[in-house]
């Protein structure tokens, strides 16, 4: 990736954007979610961790480049047009080609010519991020049996599970799931965790009280009957 360059939801800024980046993005620390409270007659308060991080904030200046007044309008539109989603979406920039963050447009994007004489023009925008960064390029492990991944990262993730079975048995703990017609998949991100199949989300597939699986920082046994699995690696 060129110096300057980024992907924003499978888009190239410089060759489908006309745009770059003016510098690095400054790139927050996600907060660890915790609440405190206070314990009568001690000097500190106890805490409840959720284990769980609030959104951080990226802030980008990007500058358009354009040769007349129409195509400054015409690129300007495309580009707040690629961040501008409901939900969020996938951003990479040079400076870490093997990570995406995960973005969605947070505030008012402010806009100023670079001279009176130029077209090209610098946006500065304010993205809300998921907590996450995910390792890309994003792959996928065959699993006939039993199969062994290592998590490289300080973080547990959350997998993409696809298999044929009604069990998936990781680091020795088995998980029971509903599979009505063959083949179902088991996504055990935070904010999903269902099973569907080409029909859509299979009702009741599994037990409310039972944990979606993930995988541990370190070594991984993973076993089921024959599919794949997508470990969707992440660190903060």
């Amino acid at each position: 990736m060129k110096t300057g360059d980024f992907l924003i939801n499978g888009k190239t800024g410089m060759l489908e954007l006309n745009s770059f980046l003016e510098s690095y993005p400054t790139i927050t620390i996600p907060k660890r979610k915790k609440i405190f409270q206070a314990i009568e007659g001690a000097s500190s308060q106890s805490i409840l961790d959720e284990n769980a991080w609030d959104n951080r904030d990226i802030n980008l200046s990007i500058v358009v480049r354009a040769d007349n007044e129409l195509d400054r309008t015409m690129r300007v539109s495309a580009l707040v047009s690629a961040f501008d989603t409901a939900g969020y979406i996938d951003f990479t920039y040079y400076g870490e080609p093997n990570f995406a963050y995960r973005i969605t447009n947070a505030d008012v994007i402010s806009q100023a010519r670079l001279s009176r004489i130029s077209y090209w023009t610098k946006l500065t925008m304010k993205l809300s991020t998921q907590a996450f960064k995910y390792y890309v390029p994003e792959t996928f492990y065959k699993v006939d049996g039993s199969i062994e991944l290592f998590n490289k990262f300080e973080y547990p993730s959350r997998p993409l599970i696809v298999t044929s079975g009604t069990t998936v048995t990781i680091n020795d703990v088995t998980y029971e799931f509903k599979n009505p017609n063959g083949t179902i998949n088991i996504d055990c991100d935070e904010e999903q965790q269902d099973v569907f199949d080409d029909s859509g989300v299979i009702e009741n597939a599994y037990d409310i009280t039972q944990k979606f699986p993930k995988l541990r920082s370190g070594n991984n046994t993973i076993s089921f009957t024959s599919g794949k699995i997508y470990p969707r690696w992440r660190t903060i």
